[in-house]
């Protein structure tokens, strides 16, 4: 997570993901965030590349799922990558890895589109044990729900591993940010129309400074106890007003998230 002293005027503004890890996706991180705990979000993972390493975040949706970002497995091999679970502090040793047996990335996803339809299920290899403490699902929104729409905006939280700044490292240890959750209407106005509210949510603070960074992208942004976001992309350098980062709107999949379970179960 950033500090707004990194930044000035001078600083140019360029569009990207915010991936970690391997050449092919961008990286991000919670700038300006605290130390947090799977404790606190027992759903939250870390996908790895095939040297152990950070690249995205995820979150557990069932005992035989992850969901993630489609720009994090665009590309990418099933077999080239894992997940770590249960786990506050990230590590290439593990525990608790388990490697991924499918990818679904959805069909229409789009990176020409400020990736529109940015999201993958993964199917893990052996089913998780949930126990409540470290290890458990998260809860999705309903179908086509909308968070509060008003001009002052809802509280959230962004929660990850990524950099600590647009130049930093990935962090071992989880943080948490709060964000405010923007209307639709100023999400688009923030990003000069370039964002589409069928596909897309922003989470950010006014004055800049907090939010994702690379490293963060397939992370979840929460509000009100449900993943209402995946992290998608922003603009660089990491958290610069006023321009907040943008989120794939989970409520408009839940459909495709139950069927394409049910279809590969």
């Amino acid at each position: 997570m950033l500090s707004n002293q990194d930044l000035s005027l001078s600083l140019i503004v360029i569009l990207t993901v915010t991936t970690v890890g391997q050449a092919a996706p961008p990286i991000s991180r919670v700038v300006n965030g605290t130390d947090s705990s799977v404790l606190k979000y027992p759903f939250v993972v870390s996908l790895r590349s095939y040297d152990g390493s950070h690249s995205c975040g995820g979150s557990i949706i069932s005992k035989h799922f992850v969901m993630t970002a489609a720009h994090c497995t665009n590309g990418r091999p099933a077999d080239t990558l894992s997940i770590q679970f249960g786990v506050t502090n990230i590590s290439a040793m593990g525990p608790n890895v388990v490697g991924i047996k499918k990818i679904i990335q959805h069909e229409e996803f789009d990176p020409t589109r400020q990736n529109a339809n940015d999201i993958s299920l993964l199917m893990v290899e052996e089913p998780f044990e949930f126990d409540g403490v470290s290890v458990a699902p998260v809860e999705l929104p309903a179908l086509a729900s909308a968070v509060p729409q008003s001009d002052a905006g809802v509280e959230g939280v962004l929660i990850g591993w990524g950099l600590n700044d647009t130049y930093g490292s990935v962090q071992d240890t989880l943080q948490e940010v709060s964000l405010k959750i923007y209307s639709d209407e100023e999400c688009s106005s923030r990003h000069n129309g370039q964002t589409d509210p069928k596909y897309h949510i922003c989470g950010g603070v006014d004055e800049g400074g907090k939010g994702q960074c690379s490293g963060d992208s397939g992370g979840p942004l929460i509000y009100n106890g449900q993943q209402v976001g995946i992290v998608s992309w922003s603009m660089k350098p990491c958290t610069v007003a006023p321009y907040p980062g943008v989120y794939c709107k989970v409520s408009q999949y839940v459909e495709w998230i139950k069927s394409n379970q049910a279809i590969s179960a």
